[in-house]
């Protein structure tokens, strides 16, 4: 079985079934079998080591997909003085942004509207299925813009079905949709995807963040609203605007708001007493 030494944590758990990717799960303690760059592979850290058993997989892919090569304490030094940042950093110091692949984000996102985590992960599943062939890839946006709307409503999707075969149709005619050039600013980058159907502000920021590497991404859900108004503004009755927050981060965290984002999402999302939920 291949490995890796790792120099830095990694919590294997908090990254994969934390609400980045959807196509992860479990199998036996401490070992979570998915998908990385379309191929199966189960993944588990045993004595500083990170091991998998697909070989076809190379150390530098590994590295690449679950960030590891990321300085994440320099890149969150501008965050020290923040009151809540380095409680949520110790709580899960082993937790990693991901590299995801940008349609499978894209699509994951946006079927995750009025979802908990593993009614994603369900619908992850149920799309490779259904659609997938017998390794059960992730179905192509030509795929599923072949099947259409109606066998999408199979996989449990309700109305996010039609986004979903609404976006697929128009990448599969225009594939380079999905090529963001790096020097968009993110403001711009997220723009661009927000003109594909089913996807705002919180969707486009969060495929950014999660499969294109904009560290500067900076999503905001009912779990984000809820940390920041709890944390940061207690006692306000009115909601920031999406505008608001967007420059309120920038001033908070800086260039890495959006990892800060991450590390403050999951530790208050599974801190004692709250509802595991997205």
């Amino acid at each position: 079985m291949p490995a890796l030494q790792l120099s830095v944590p990694l919590d294997l758990a908090s990254t994969l079934l934390g609400g980045q990717s959807f196509c992860w799960n479990e199998t036996s303690p401490g070992s979570f079998t998915g998908w990385i760059q379309g191929m199966p592979v189960t993944l588990m850290v045993k004595h500083r080591q990170l091991l998998w058993n697909n070989p076809l997989l190379s150390p530098f892919r590994l590295e690449q997909y679950l960030s590891l090569d990321l300085d994440l304490e320099s890149l969150l030094v501008p965050c020290r003085q923040d009151p809540w940042l380095p409680r949520a950093r110790e709580a899960f110091p082993g937790l990693r942004p991901l590299r995801e692949d940008p349609w499978e984000c894209l699509a994951n996102f946006i079927c995750s509207s009025l979802k908990q985590i593993v009614q994603i992960r369900q619908i992850n599943e149920r799309l490779r299925r259904f659609f997938g062939g017998p390794q059960r890839n992730f179905p192509s946006p030509q795929r599923l813009a072949k099947a259409g709307e109606k066998a999408l409503r199979q996989c449990q999707l309700g109305y996010r079905a039609k986004h979903l075969a609404a976006t697929a149709k128009i990448l599969a005619q225009e594939p380079q949709r999905l090529q963001i050039p790096d020097r968009w600013p993110t403001e711009q980058a997220a723009e661009h995807l927000e003109q594909l159907p089913g996807v705002g502000p919180k969707i486009s920021r969060c495929v950014l963040l999660y499969a294109y590497g904009r560290w500067d991404a900076f999503p905001v859900d009912v779990w984000v609203t809820r940390l920041l108004h709890h944390l940061y503004f207690p006692g306000r009755r009115r909601t920031l605007r999406p505008g608001d927050w967007e420059a309120w981060s920038q001033q908070q965290f800086g260039p890495a708001r959006g990892l800060a984002q991450l590390s403050l999402f999951h530790w208050y999302r599974t801190r004692p007493g709250a509802r595991s939920r997205r």
